[in-house]
């Protein structure tokens, strides 16, 4: 038996081990994606390989991610359009709207290495407002799909992403785009997905479940078990925002809503918690539930298909009650 064989993978590809995935998203509130080609993915991720401008700026936002506690979104997708000329990057910058919305604003931009990092700047640490304009070209309608196939990160994300991909790429049209991607975390899950300008990531899709999930049809329960969060949200809000959308159905993916944790206590960690959510209803009237979340038991599962350490998995039960507007 050869070693490549021999290899347990982390994810089964079809979510019956490790749990639910509720709360699992990364927490962001600015993303961005930009048009790579998958040779070259491993480069942007070596830091031997970076300039010293990116030296400088990712110093910088380090700091800024510790000062925080926030991080951001950076996908590298492959491309699929007409090549631009070697020195330009596809960029879309993705950033979490003022108050109560359903989905991130979206700028597109076709940019070179310098005008790349100079936009990560000053979306980040609002060091320079003209750089959110140099470069934009007119964003199009609809939404994109990131399929993690990342297997140099992890060799789940290769075996079960690429056939997800292909097979969702094959019915693609110009208003919902499927993307190959780089890693953005969440091995176990594979294969996981990425709904961007949602800012929703998904775990163990289908291609079945994915033309479900784009036409708001269907099973809605077989969903909202693999929705991971939404990177707006915060651990708490991902978990409540999951058994949300089990309780209302498909209309409450596209309600302009805010979640917030208004408490979190336990004893050595944190056990419950309970969460305000505030939403749009289908009517036009607003709508408010407070749920309250305990953590039930705790898992050990792999993170990582090529290491043997486990990670603690919280479960979660979730109840909710009606709350004046």
């Amino acid at each position: 038996m050869t070693a490549a064989s021999a290899l347990v993978l982390c994810s089964d590809g079809k979510g019956e081990s490790g749990g639910t995935p509720h709360g699992t998203a990364h927490r962001w509130d600015t993303c961005f994606s930009l048009e790579v080609t998958p040779r070259r993915w491993e480069a942007m991720r070596d830091p031997s390989t970076w300039s010293q401008q990116r030296r400088e700026v990712f110093g910088r936002l380090g700091e800024q991610v510790q000062a925080t506690g926030l991080g951001y979104g950076l996908l590298m997708f492959a491309p699929q359009e007409e090549p631009l000329p070697d020195d330009l990057f596809r960029v879309r910058l993705y950033t979490r709207p003022a108050g109560a919305f359903s989905e991130y604003d979206r700028r597109d931009y076709h940019l070179n290495d310098t005008g790349l990092w100079r936009l990560m700047e000053a979306a980040l640490l609002g060091t320079d407002d003209s750089a959110l304009e140099d470069g934009q070209i007119p964003t199009p309608l609809g939404r994109d799909w990131h399929v993690c196939t990342h297997g140099r990160v992890d060799a789940a994300c290769g075996k079960f992403g690429i056939p997800l991909q292909a097979a969702l790429a094959e019915q693609a049209d110009n208003t919902e785009r499927v993307w190959r991607t780089s890693h953005f975390g969440g091995h176990r899950f594979a294969p996981t997905l990425q709904e961007l300008p949602a800012g929703r990531t998904w775990a163990h899709m289908t291609p079945e479940l994915t033309t479900q999930l784009m036409a708001r049809t269907g099973d809605h329960l077989a969903l909202s078990a693999r929705l991971r969060g939404s990177s707006a949200f915060d651990r708490w809000a991902q978990v409540a925002e999951a058994h949300a959308f089990a309780r209302l159905g498909w209309w409450w993916l596209d309600a302009p809503k805010t979640l917030t944790t208004v408490q979190v206590e336990g004893q050595a960690e944190a056990d419950h918690a309970t969460v305000r959510l505030e939403f749009i209803q289908p009517d036009g009237f607003p709508a408010r539930l407070t749920a309250h979340i305990q953590v039930t038991h705790t898992l050990e599962v792999r993170g990582s298909s090529h290491k043997p350490a486990t990670n603690p998995a919280p479960q979660y039960a979730v109840t909710f009650e009606e709350a004046p507007v």
